[in-house]
């Protein structure tokens, strides 16, 4: 998630070094006690009669979206689906540890040899590598989870799992502010990149030395993917169409469209808007803070307390929280726009307590109602729709800032609560139908056992 996120940390230094994207003015960083906003003055011309402020790219326009959004998506979800069905496809010949460690090594290298990028075109590629790295990543790791462990503590070792992307996303302000601001070698934001994929590489090689759970006897089989692909074929297909077609799982897709395009929307432009409005606070500890301990937070408690529902309320339960913990985060992420900081720190810190339920829930459920066998699949189809569309709509960020004559604030009502708050409604929707068939089946469990006996009794 560093890997992933260093571009939006680093969008306006690396826009300067490359060259791309839109130009504005504001505050020249060598400028002390500034008296006048830089951002009110729309030309070069108008800026260039201030003393303290510089016309220069700003690290924002559509060349910035593309790169954060599209570039890396497009790679992420084909490379990422390919991937999971070969996983599953050939269950038996293929480790997963070693798919893990190789999608590593891949992001790592990547990210690396974006601090020695000096175009454009190169920055794309290398995106799309890292991309093509990260994509393995959930829906193995997800995959392993349902096979290690059992249900009554999944979603608690999802939430453990996803604690990587607030915590990365944290470090990646760290690395893209601090390091670069530190010049390290006269580097700037070149250093950043190399600092913060290094270590990727001794993370791969321990991969490497893991071995697969399904090769591991202290795990119980019951727990291991039910059965190897002998004789898939056709049967596969429709077993994983079955299982990707079903309304449970149209309904989820549709919640986490508008769910992920909130997430993404703030977390594309979180620096940009900052930059924009209060230029002189330095964001770094606070976003470090509200990502790592709220966000933390947030999914461990999505899982604990999902996983402690599921045993008195059935599946459906699961969603009714996350409902909930939306719909609660949509008001703190009003506050976080609305509010200067530090209150809109203040604010963004308890949004991510409930806000971040969502993704170690959502992924628990998805592993619980598709089968066995196509886990992995599913799971990177669900990947791959829901950042097809959650991840390149927050490009609209730009198109409705231009339509309210560049009020970014305003852009960002619609995309960042607003979806939040459509997607609070369409999980809730979502829990319908698994509540019908919760009851169904529970209706038909009594039936058999009535009929198992009477049939005794006659006896």
């Amino acid at each position: 998630e560093i890997a992933h996120f260093m571009i939006n940390t680093t969008s306006r230094e690396v826009a300067q070094s490359v060259g791309f994207g839109d130009k504005g003015c504001f505050e020249d960083k060598g400028a002390k006690d500034v008296n006048v906003t830089c951002s009110d003055y729309k030309n070069e011309s108008q800026c260039g009669l201030q003393s303290d402020c510089v016309y220069d790219y700003a690290g924002t326009g559509y060349e910035y979206q593309i790169l954060s959004g599209p570039a890396f998506i497009a790679v992420f979800t084909v490379s990422g689906l390919l991937l999971a069905i070969t996983s599953d496809y050939l269950y038996d010949k293929l480790s997963r540890t070693i798919i893990l460690a190789v999608g590593t090594f891949t992001f790592s290298a990547a990210c690396v040899l974006m601090g020695f990028s000096n175009a454009y075109w190169q920055l794309v590629i290398l995106r799309g590598l890292i991309a093509m790295g990260e994509s393995v990543c959930r829906p193995v790791s997800s995959a392993l989870i349902a096979e290690i462990f059992d249900p009554s503590s999944r979603g608690l070792a999802n939430g453990i799992l996803s604690w990587g992307v607030y915590y990365g996303y944290g470090l990646a302000y760290v690395y893209g502010i601090y390091v670069t601001n530190a010049d390290v070698l006269g580097h700037g934001w070149r250093a950043s990149y190399i600092i913060a994929g290094a270590p990727g590489f001794i993370i791969g090689l321990l991969l490497c030395l893991q071995k697969d759970p399904r090769q591991d006897p202290t795990i119980d089989k019951k727990r291991r993917s039910s059965t190897s692909h002998a004789g898939a074929g056709l049967r596969y297909w429709k077993r994983l169409a079955r299982n990707c077609l079903s309304l449970p799982m149209i309904l989820l897709m549709l919640s986490a469209f508008a769910r992920h395009t909130a997430g993404l929307s703030w977390a594309y432009n979180t620096r940009n808007y900052f930059q924009f409005y209060y230029p002189k606070f330095d964001i770094t500890l606070w976003i470090l803070c509200a990502s790592v301990i709220g966000g933390s937070f947030g999914v461990f408690a999505g899982g604990f307390f999902s996983d402690r529902m599921v045993k008195y309320f059935g599946l459906a339960s699961r969603l009714w929280f996350l409902a909930a913990c939306t719909l609660l985060s949509a008001p703190l992420a009003v506050g976080t726009l609305y509010f200067p900081p530090p209150q809109a720190m203040y604010c963004l810190i308890a949004y991510y307590f409930f806000a971040e339920t969502w993704f170690a829930i959502l992924f628990t459920v998805i592993v619980e109602i598709v089968d066995a066998e196509v886990r992995s699949t599913c799971v990177a189809l669900f990947l791959f729709c829901m950042n097809q569309v959650g991840g390149n709509l927050p490009t609209l960020v730009k198109v409705i800032r231009d339509s309210f004559d560049d009020n970014f604030r305003s852009a960002m009502y619609v995309m960042f609560p607003g979806c939040l708050t459509l997607s609070a409604v369409l999980f809730l929707i979502t829990s319908i139908p698994l509540y019908i068939k919760q009851k169904r089946d529970a209706q038909h469990v009594q039936i058999k056992a009535y009929g198992s006996d009477d049939f005794q009794g006659k006896n």
